[in-house]
């Protein structure tokens, strides 16, 4: 009786260990299941995200881009200088779903300086043309020419003397040097 009963009872310890053992798989399964079934953001979703965000930035950026698979956002385009390319960046990989972020966006160089056009002066040789043409209508005003520089004596007529002085200047001397005296 006594072999019975253990037999009977190992019997039972195995049914029970089977049991078991198809809970804890079944359990497991289960497990697995749910964990695959739950899926963040898709592609498209992180995407459209990244496109507002590139938008949002454009007066520092040009062209940009993001392009994600899986997850990994990828960007692309211009900015104008690090911490605005850095600045994205972490906007990006603040999106839900985001996993990581390569960036494949540059700095622009900065803007070409472009020089002030040289002052031309005219020499001497030009100036005195030009101040003779200039002064004709004006008898009483006496004008001379030296390294450059336009000197004028003599007397005009306060209203006369703006018209003068532009047309001097406009004919690039190194200095106009005004000792009229006006009526």
């Amino acid at each position: 009786m006594f072999k019975l009963f253990i037999h009977l009872n190992t019997f039972f310890m195995r049914r029970l260990i089977l049991r078991f053992t198809f809970v804890c798989t079944a359990i497991a399964m289960m497990a697995v299941a749910a964990s695959s079934c739950k899926s963040g953001p898709k592609d498209a979703d992180i995407e459209k995200q990244v496109t507002e965000k590139a938008a949002a930035v454009s007066g520092d950026a040009s062209g940009v881009a993001g392009s994600v698979k899986d997850g990994v956002v990828t960007i692309s385009g211009s900015f104008k200088d690090e911490a605005s390319k850095d600045a994205f960046e972490t906007t990006v990989k603040a999106i839900p779903g985001v996993k990581s972020v390569v960036n494949n966006s540059t700095v622009m160089p900065p803007a070409p300086v472009v020089a002030p056009a040289p002052v031309v002066i005219n020499g001497d040789d030009v100036l005195s043309k030009g101040v003779a043409d200039a002064t004709k209508d004006f008898p009483t005003v006496k004008a001379t020419v030296k390294d450059s520089v336009i000197t004028l004596t003599g007397e005009i007529k306060k209203s006369s003397l703006p018209k003068l002085m532009a047309t001097l200047h406009s004919l690039k001397p190194k200095k106009v040097n005004n000792q009229l005296t006006t009526k």
